[in-house]
């Protein structure tokens, strides 16, 4: 199994595990407040009334995370694109696919069919999930349990390296400095999918991680409410 399917794969685990387990039930209203007090009272306590819990509401998971014709999490993931997934591969049909057309593939249990340079982009933002799973200090026995659930069909080397992530110390920088100029967006968008964003580590690591990539509040905050979730800034 390519990369790219490894993290479709482990993007499930993770959300499942992580990033939408608050938000499926129905999110934490005093969300937004907490993060104000945490950042200096920089957070904004206003919850997107659709977001994502109305999104799984309507279409179940699949809506957000699937889609069709380019949408889905694949088609946030390219809205964000700055240059660096943008490189295009050719499957069976013969039709050309970009990343986030692939990594919906993936999300949907599909195998397919990348370049070696987007199975490299893949692998970057799959450290980049794993590292967030690990931001409120640690990823519980049965969070890993959840993620590892969904790691059947991968090749016994991915998935000794998804294993590695999970046990490895968090190494915000080590990850920073890993990506490529135009990935930024869309690595800040794989992390937030990843976290709770109910407590102070949780916080303060997503504002480490957008200063460490250049990312300015605003374009934090237009990424939070693409996924209806509290933004950090003011």
């Amino acid at each position: 199994m390519s990369m790219m399917g490894t993290l479709g794969k482990v993007a499930m685990g993770i959300i499942v595990a992580k990033g939408m387990s608050k938000v499926m039930g129905g999110g934490s209203s005093s969300a937004g407040g907490l993060l104000g007090g945490l950042l200096g009272g920089q957070g904004n306590q206003r919850q997107s009334s659709g977001g994502l819990s109305d999104m799984l509401g309507a279409g179940g998971l699949g809506s957000l995370l699937g889609g069709a014709s380019g949408g889905g999490l694949g088609g946030l993931l390219g809205s964000l694109a700055g240059g660096g997934t943008q490189n295009n591969s050719v499957g069976n049909s013969g039709q050309t696919k970009d990343f986030s057309s692939m990594f919906n593939d993936a999300i949907q249990g599909k195998e397919p069919e990348p370049t070696p340079e987007q199975d490299q982009q893949a692998q970057i933002m799959l450290r980049a999930m794993i590292s967030a799973a690990k931001a409120d200090g640690h990823v519980d026995e049965e969070e890993k349990k959840k993620i590892v659930e969904h790691l059947k069909d991968i090749s016994d080397e991915d998935a000794e390296m998804v294993r590695n992530e999970l046990q490895a110390p968090l190494d915000i920088q080590g990850l920073i400095d890993s990506v490529p100029k135009g990935m930024e967006q869309q690595v800040y968008l794989m992390s937030l999918l990843a976290i709770d964003l109910d407590s102070k580590e949780e916080a303060v690591y997503l504002n480490l991680l957008g200063k460490g990539l250049n990312i300015s509040h605003q374009e934090s905050n237009q990424i939070h409410e693409k996924l209806g979730v509290p933004t950090l800034y003011n």
